[in-house]
């Protein structure tokens, strides 16, 4: 049986795995803390040794990249490996199909795999058009955007970009006193300054700073503080996250009108699922004035696959041996 050898590189880890051609469910996955190898294919060699499965029974390699990959030298968003498409292709072997993703172009192909199991509907509407675009967003180390065309024969068209590094924009004094808190350290403040790991710092340590306390968490001791349940500062920044992740996604939708659906992947959103269903999410979105009527009906999922990155691979995988 022919396999694809599928990666989905992020910011903080290297998620490797292997899966047989046509088939979308990940085996053999492993995830690598990025910072333990000092380049994409230390890590790539780590894995390969340890696989079942011979690299000359391997037809084909795609890897989601958390970064624009459009470049003469493709760097990551958030870890500083760095490499050339040429440098992939030779290294696996110049006769063998390579693709390279953005990792959110790679959520974009798993929309084409993915079960309703795997999605939970956020808000009133769940109907979607099968053949509007929609849009994927995802905020872990960073923030992830890709725009989604679907199409009735061969893979879904993914528009690239870098929407995750738009202006930020406040809509009540709160978000202001967020933003000028951000302002000062950083001078722009881009949509990942809250809509991230680190964002989830950023507004808890704003936050705190507008109450009269100087402090700043970890998103894991966040995590650990919403958990326990005495921490109202916590509680407060989730919900401003949620809020924030709204007000960004309705900009997305009225930029696009994504008849499809909006999906929310990424390795936060998915962890407070229970928080973003009782949050200001939805009336965050559909705050849009005049063209509220417009953003409402828009459906938003997310997306509880635990490897979407991985399933869009595989799922590219497919398309791109059939083209071989």
């Amino acid at each position: 049986m022919s396999h694809a050898l599928i990666a989905d590189l992020g910011g903080t880890n290297a998620r490797f795995a292997l899966v047989p051609i046509h088939q979308y469910e990940p085996l053999e996955v492993r995830v690598l803390p990025c910072k333990n190898y000092n380049d994409f294919f230390a890590a790539a060699a780590d894995y390969i040794g340890s696989c079942s499965v011979d690299m000359a029974d391997i037809d084909a390699v795609v890897l989601a990249i958390a970064g624009p990959v459009n470049q003469p030298v493709i760097r990551f968003s958030n870890n500083p490996w760095h490499f050339t498409r040429e440098e992939v292709q030779s290294y696996f072997g110049d006769n063998k199909p390579v693709a390279l993703l953005n990792d959110f172009d790679a959520v974009g192909h798993c929309l084409e795999v993915l079960s309703p199991k795997d999605l939970v509907v956020v808000g009133d509407h769940s109907t979607v058009d099968p053949k509007g675009p929609c849009w994927v967003v995802g905020a872990g180390t960073g923030l992830g955007v890709s725009c989604v065309v679907p199409q009735d024969h061969g893979p879904n068209i993914i528009l690239p970009g870098e929407g995750g590094h738009v202006d930020l924009s406040s809509c009540s004094d709160l978000e202001d006193d967020i933003l000028k808190f951000l302002r000062k350290r950083h001078k722009r403040v881009s949509a990942e300054r809250v809509l991230s790991g680190m964002g989830l710092e950023n507004i808890y340590e704003a936050i705190a700073l507008r109450e009269g306390v100087e402090r700043r968490l970890t998103a894991p001791q966040i995590g650990e503080a919403l958990a326990l349940g005495t921490d109202p500062i916590a509680v407060a920044a989730l919900e401003q996250f949620f809020v924030f992740l709204g007000r960004v996604i309705g900009d997305l939708v009225l930029s696009v009108e994504s008849r499809g659906g909006v999906y929310i992947a990424g390795g936060i959103v998915p962890r407070y699922l229970n928080e973003i269903l009782s949050s200001g999410f939805r009336d965050a979105m559909q705050d849009k004035g005049r063209m509220k009527e417009f953003v409402s009906p828009i459906p938003t999922f997310v997306v509880m696959s635990e490897y979407p990155g991985l399933m869009g691979c595989a799922c590219y995988a497919s398309y791109l041996v059939s083209k071989a």
